[in-house]
């Protein structure tokens, strides 16, 4: 993926592929949006009820992930985005505030109305793909797509619409809070019982509930939680000690750190920390 911008256009996934996702952050901003399929996104702490149509932004760095239904087919469309890439352009022609509801609005839903701009924006998102796929020199029109879709973002954004107060089930609250707690929590050492006793509730039945709404366990969580933080320092943070990086986001001891980092990402703590400073 490039870091200034990436696109997948009608991405359909069914049965078990589609519960395959991880809690993942990145430096981009985030367009997801739902086409279709039964589909429960998780962002840190909050849990939205997907509905075609459905689109959300966010600032990339805080954990998400999509938890789709087993066996339900699932399609939805994304695109990451640099600011720094995108802000010039926006700026010559004089509209800085179409990246606005992505400091603003931060990680939020826009929903309903009957309006061209989603239509327009998943054009744009499809022609993104196909001069990506394509590997053609087109910088300059992938910009125009992009702001293309910034427009119509900022236009769907005017509604306001996602600061409505979706009601919320009894699990989705327990789920929510658990992992408001853990979020909180993630970098000391934390077990299933110490989460149960903060939250008065049973851990029989939070774990059940947090794998039912997630897909992952608790414990899967708090290791997410902890990986994501570690991601973030070692991009943000070049010169930080890979020893103080992990101690303070939680892990055990370096060797668990390096193996378990080695087994999520595929690299080494040092070469993902060197491949995202050549890039």
């Amino acid at each position: 993926m490039n870091d200034w911008l990436y696109a997948n256009y009608r991405h359909r996934t069914i049965g078990m592929e589609a519960n395959t996702f991880d809690f993942h952050s990145h430096a981009q901003f985030e367009i997801y949006c739902f086409h279709s399929g039964d589909c429960k996104y998780l962002i840190r702490n909050a849990i939205y009820d997907l509905q075609p149509g459905d689109i959300i932004i966010m600032d990339g760095l805080t954990s998400h992930r999509a938890n789709p239904a087993l066996g339900v087919p699932y399609e939805r469309s994304i695109v990451h985005f640099s600011a720094q890439w995108i802000k010039p352009l926006i700026e010559s022609i004089g509209t800085p505030e179409w990246l606005a509801p992505f400091k603003e609005m931060n990680n939020s839903l826009l929903r309903g109305g009957d309006g061209p701009e989603r239509e327009k924006i998943y054009g744009a998102i499809k022609e993104i793909v196909r001069l990506t796929e394509e590997r053609v020199e087109a910088e300059a029109e992938l910009k125009l797509l992009t702001a293309t879709i910034l427009l119509n973002i900022f236009k769907l954004s005017k509604g306001a619409n996602d600061r409505l107060a979706m009601p919320k089930s009894e699990k989705d609250v327990h789920v929510e809070k658990t992992a408001a707690y853990i979020q909180q929590h993630f970098h000391e050492k934390i077990t299933l019982d110490h989460i149960s006793a903060a939250l008065s509730i049973s851990k029989f039945y939070l774990s059940r509930v947090f794998k039912e709404v997630t897909g992952i366990t608790i414990m899967e969580y708090v290791m997410d939680c902890r990986l994501n933080k570690v991601k973030y320092e070692l991009e943000m943070n070049p010169e930080r000690v890979l020893y103080d990086i992990a101690v303070e986001s939680g892990f055990e001891s370096p060797a668990h750190f390096s193996r378990f980092f080695k087994k999520k990402v595929g690299l080494t703590p040092s070469e993902y920390r060197r491949r995202k400073g050549e890039s």
